[in-house]
């Protein structure tokens, strides 16, 4: 567990430090020409020298597994101690990427079992199983981005947590 010396000599807690987000632009152009955009974060590892290269591989791999979920275009990508443009502020190719159609992701702390959740727009509906709102995430991307999501965030209150993400879900929000 990340911890911090307290003056009493006792430990105490850390909230997350470090984060990762992404920012997925839609099929929307505003009137200037620049596009809608969705954003989404969660907490990582707290970054160190020593493990900024490995989490920084884990981000990529879950902005991947992302990809495999949604039509949006990938703009920027950001890391607390680095802020990372990773793509031309123009809308997604595709007119069904909208930044409304989210997948919400539950999740929840593995260690004292507190629930959260995040966000991620344009979301490809694709992807969702037969006759529901849910990704399957036993199998294929779904399963992909399970792995590469536990792989890489974790708890906001205590970065010394790993996650379990417990499902998908197809949701329409203006937000």
């Amino acid at each position: 567990m990340l911890a911090l010396a307290c003056a009493s000599g006792g430990l105490k807690s850390m909230a997350a430090l470090s984060w990762y987000s992404i920012t997925l632009a839609d099929n929307t152009a505003k009137m200037n020409g620049e596009p809608e955009t969705t954003h989404a974060a969660v907490a990582i590892t707290t970054l160190t020298p020593a493990n900024v290269a490995a989490t920084e591989t884990l981000c990529g791999n879950l902005a991947a597994a992302l990809a495999a979920l949604v039509l949006g275009r990938f703009v920027k990508n950001e890391i607390v101690y680095a802020r990372n443009a990773g793509g031309a502020q123009i809308p997604a190719t595709d007119p069904l990427a909208q930044r409304e159609n989210k997948w919400l992701c539950r999740y929840h702390d593995a260690t004292d079992f507190t629930k959260y959740q995040v966000s991620f727009g344009t979301a490809d509906l694709s992807k969702h199983m037969a006759n529901s709102e849910f990704v399957d995430l036993t199998a294929g991307d779904g399963q992909a981005f399970k792995t590469a999501f536990e792989a890489v965030v974790k708890a906001p209150a205590d970065a010394g947590h790993a996650v379990v993400l417990d499902s998908v879900q197809f949701v329409g929000r203006n937000r």
